[in-house]
């Protein structure tokens, strides 16, 4: 009898895509053979977290690179960084309840079902443009001295009538403002892991793991630039500091990194070949 058999719990035909409420993707058996491996020693968290994000930044043509237990947890974390700048003084000031007004940009078409997660940062949101579109003017006018960042939201799901990344970098460059970019699910190509960072300039791009990557679940990457990602480094664990709620553990370091090397170095157009021939039966 299988885990699940003896739970109770029947087994389901994913006919939808990886999504999280049916239990993410599959792992694939290097992955699992990875994290099975790094269960059977002790290390240093503190070094495991840089070295495997030094590797996954190579990787993936990335200045820095941070393993968080997932893509919600990539939106708090990277709204901290941005908040404090990885000053100490600044994070105290934050886990005692005591930090700076912070205000997060947001287009209306970008309002996806992630709103706690930029509350639970601290920071209020800050909503431009309507349903239909947005103007430049609008964002523009947004911006004060209380905003931390601007939240952008990739996918061809949304609205498209929204401010396109290249438009919303260029003004809040002007403004010396932060973009961070939910790329959650928008792999493949997989020259989106360099696109929206070294391409379209935004300074952190967020990935879940558990999705086209084939890794844990319970992971997600945030890539781009280096002096964000020590920010972030900072926030985290295994610092008893605001993010230690979001602990990754020494097996889902080991199973991701080997999941962006896995995917880096995997034949796409064959698996798009694959996927045709299914498609066509």
């Amino acid at each position: 009898m299988g885990f699940y058999e003896d739970l109770g719990v029947p087994t389901r035909i994913n006919a939808a895509a990886y999504y999280t409420a049916l239990g993410g993707s599959i792992m694939a058996p290097e992955v699992i053979a990875a994290m099975n491996n790094a269960s059977r020693s002790f290390i240093s968290m503190h070094e495991l977290q840089l070295k495997a994000g030094q590797k996954i930044a190579k990787l993936t043509q990335n200045e820095g690179a941070y393993i968080t237990t997932g893509a919600a947890a990539s939106i708090v974390l990277s709204i901290l960084a941005f908040r404090t700048k990885g000053d100490i003084h600044e994070i105290q000031r934050i886990i005692d309840g005591k930090g700076a007004p912070s205000e997060v940009i947001v287009q209306t078409g970008h309002r996806i079902p992630y709103d706690p997660a930029i509350r639970l940062a601290g920071s209020t949101i800050v909503t431009v443009g309507n349903a239909v579109q947005t103007f430049e003017y609008e964002l523009e006018s947004a911006i004060n001295e209380n905003t931390t960042c601007i939240f952008f939201v990739a996918g061809a799901h949304l609205a498209t009538p929204t401010l396109p990344l290249e438009t919303v970098v260029r003004i809040a460059g002007k403004y010396k403002v932060p973009v961070v970019v939910d790329a959650a699910a928008q792999l493949p190509p997989l020259s989106n892991l360099w696109h929206f960072t070294k391409n379209a300039g935004a300074d952190l791009v967020i990935f879940s793991g558990g999705k086209t990557f084939k890794g844990p679940q319970s992971t997600g990457l945030i890539l781009g630039k280096s002096e964000w990602i020590e920010a972030i480094r900072a926030n985290g664990s295994p610092f008893q500091r605001f993010a230690r709620a979001f602990k990754v553990g020494k097996e889902e370091i080991a199973g991701i990194t080997t999941a962006v090397e896995r995917y880096v170095n995997h034949d796409h157009a064959a698996e798009f070949k694959s996927w045709e021939k299914v498609i066509d039966a």
